[in-house]
């Protein structure tokens, strides 16, 4: 079974170890935000766990050498949609376009979505319905230069919606980005997490699902094509509700967020209690100056050591001039004089960074770069 797995441009090395781990994935080709893997259909399930994926499409055929819209609606109209599409059923094509083209993604749509609806009426002699809003069925066309993708969504929206955030923080960290940062700062579930800069918590709440061992597809079903899922492996059905029937582990509230300002604690406090980790995880309204020594100072009283940091600071749009480097230079300073071993965080501020990290001896650093929204950033990894 071939399928594409989407994530944050530049987080695909991420993913792809991620669906190694999860399903035994067997990877086929990387490119921008986009992972091509083969799984069995029991390794279909564990995809559906990742914690990085956005969306999941099941890939119906690549073709390579394709150049015009001609040869784009040529290649569609092969297709036999039958297995996919039920003649009562509704369809929309969602269109992407990398590359130079003479053509848009709208036009690769509109084409693509009139193959469909052609190969359909030759087949069943049935003229499909479209419904670009709340489609049955969602088709995805992807050309890549010359190379076309076309394939079927198992996802009826991102899997970053997890649907706990009640409370959305101006700045918000998407969650598959913040599951993401989680594992580039080798974290393991169960262990201590700190975020100095918490916001409305999502970094802290996601190590804690992580940690009680809840899976994604149980707190994400309405995000799932269940329907389609069913039709291409009916066994997934029956093992993905094996796999929400697990009772979530008990665990200390040993994921710690900390945030200066009290409205946003009080977010995080919701959002922590709608996701059902409220028992796992403390938030703390104070400046991490004098909080962060003390965190660590109580580690014997959480049972855990605690002493990896994961935090997405403000970018600094918003802020006096001067004051993101005085911002990331106090929190850098205070992390590593704290004993904290490794951090990651993510940010656009990126001459800022360097600047900063230039200042701070003793230690090393990884960068990753990433798309965060429209923006350029990195990921910062520093071990003190």
């Amino acid at each position: 079974m071939k399928l594409l797995v989407t994530s944050d441009t530049g987080f695909e090395n991420v993913l792809a170890e991620e669906l190694r781990e999860l399903a035994n994935a067997s990877i086929a080709h990387m490119s921008s935000g986009r992972v091509f893997l083969d799984v069995d259909e029991y390794g279909l399930v564990n995809v559906f766990r990742s914690r990085i994926a956005n969306n999941i499409y099941y890939v119906i055929l690549v073709r390579e050498d394709v150049y015009t819209l001609d040869d784009i609606y040529r290649v569609v109209k092969d297709v036999d949609f039958t297995s996919f599409i039920e003649p009562s059923q509704s369809f929309a094509v969602r269109s992407e376009r990398i590359g130079e083209h003479s053509f848009t993604s709208i036009d690769i749509g509109r084409v693509a979505g009139q193959a469909v609806i052609d190969s359909y009426m030759q087949a069943k002699f049935t003229r499909l319905k479209v419904n670009l809003d709340e489609p049955d069925v969602e088709i995805y066309v992807e050309l890549n230069k010359t190379r076309l993708v076309v394939a079927v969504s198992l996802t009826r929206e991102s899997l970053h919606m997890r649907r706990y955030r009640v409370f959305n923080h101006p700045a918000a960290l998407k969650s598959t980005i913040a599951s993401a940062m989680l594992r580039i700062a080798g974290w393991k579930p169960g262990n201590g997490l700190y975020d100095p800069m918490c916001g409305g918590g999502t970094i802290v709440i996601e190590a804690a699902l992580w940690t009680k061992g809840v899976e994604i597809p149980c707190i994400a079903k309405r995000s799932l094509d269940l329907g389609m899922i069913g039709k291409l492996a009916p066994q997934a059905i029956s093992k993905l509700e094996k796999l929400c029937s697990r009772i979530p582990v008990e665990w200390e509230r040993v994921h710690i967020g900390v945030d200066i300002n009290p409205r946003f604690v009080e977010g995080a406090v919701i959002n922590a209690k709608n996701a059902g980790v409220d028992d796992s995880t403390l938030f703390i309204v104070g400046d991490l100056v004098d909080v962060t020594p003390k965190i660590k100072s109580m580690e014997h009283e959480f049972g855990k050591e605690i002493d990896v940091a994961v935090f997405n600071p403000p970018y600094g749009y918003r802020m006096k001039p001067g004051g993101v480097a005085k911002l990331y230079r106090r929190t850098l300073e205070v992390l590593k004089e704290s004993g904290f071993k490794e951090i990651v965080f993510i940010t656009s501020a990126i001459r800022v960074t360097e600047n900063v990290l230039a200042e701070i001896k003793n230690i090393s650093v990884e960068r990753l770069k990433v798309i965060h929204g429209t923006l350029p950033s990195i990921v910062y990894k520093v071990k003190f």
